[in-house]
């Protein structure tokens, strides 16, 4: 009686063990070999959208004739700061932040994610990309503040230790998107605004949100009943299905889909 008590408890155990031990983690990174591959390839487009994007308005938004000037931001860092600058503040504007300099570093962003889409010194363009958005991201103040640049540096410091080939990183990846998808549906509730619990915020959201697109001017005119299943649904997929891509794979082909579909309805109808 007392070894059959035990028996579960051991399995358990080994279980738990082998979900720790190395040998799983080589065989769970080695099932994703070809995703892992093409998922840096994506990441390479994004870099590369993300700093031609910047060279285009850089010096306009933190230039020396710039709405909030990267010069003016560094030399109060320094004046408060001084030696602990750099940890405050760790940018490679420290070296020169001219006019010329701010390009530069967006057209070194570029040229390093077009040697990772070409996976040419993959390692090496991860840790330039990373350290160069980072550098643009604490000069550029108000105007990376939000969510996005965020999730970006997040993404891309551990796509540096991704191609180490550890499938730790991998689960470490679920955990970052099911985080981000989650708490963007909880601070939608935490914000208090009526109209999300309404389910009315559709109503006027897409004329009211940054830079609409076409398609937003046919959303907006859809059926009040349509708006409300919509936002019905953005709770479903950002405080439900975030925690599918820790369960067996139907569940993540659900959670994929899911994601895809709602990133895709704002990207047509939003210009982020």
């Amino acid at each position: 009686m007392l070894a059959k008590a035990l028996r579960p408890r051991v399995i358990d155990c080994k279980l738990f063990m082998r979900f720790f031990s190395k040998p799983f983690w080589d065989a769970y990174s080695t099932e994703t070999i070809l995703i892992s591959w093409v998922f840096l390839r994506g990441l390479a487009l994004i870099y590369f959208s993300a700093f031609a994007s910047m060279s285009v308005q850089i010096e306009g938004l933190v230039g020396t004739n710039g709405i909030l000037p990267a010069v003016s931001k560094l030399a109060l860092i320094e004046q408060y700061y001084q030696q602990q600058k750099f940890w405050q503040m760790p940018t490679v504007f420290w070296l020169n932040a001219s006019d010329t300099m701010l390009s530069l570093v967006c057209y070194a962003g570029m040229v390093a994610a077009s040697l990772l889409l070409f996976n040419i010194f993959t390692r090496a363009a991860l840790i330039v990309c990373y350290l160069l958005y980072l550098s643009i991201v604490v000069v550029a103040q108000d105007f990376t503040y939000f969510q996005w640049d965020a999730f970006l540096l997040e993404t891309g410091f551990l796509a540096i230790l991704l191609t180490w080939g550890s499938g730790i990183i991998i689960l470490l990846f679920r955990w970052l998107l099911a985080r981000f998808m989650f708490m963007g549906g909880v601070v939608k509730i935490a914000s208090g605004d009526p109209s999300w619990a309404n389910l009315t915020a559709l109503n006027f959201h897409y004329e009211t949100q940054p830079l609409p697109s076409p398609i937003a001017y046919y959303a907006h005119h859809l059926p009040e009943w349509f708006h409300k299943v919509c936002v019905g649904g953005v709770f479903f997929i950002e405080l439900l299905v975030p925690f599918f891509v820790f369960l067996p794979r139907r569940f993540q082909v659900f959670a994929c889909a899911a994601l895809v579909m709602l990133q895709s309805g704002i990207i047509l109808t939003g210009n982020y």
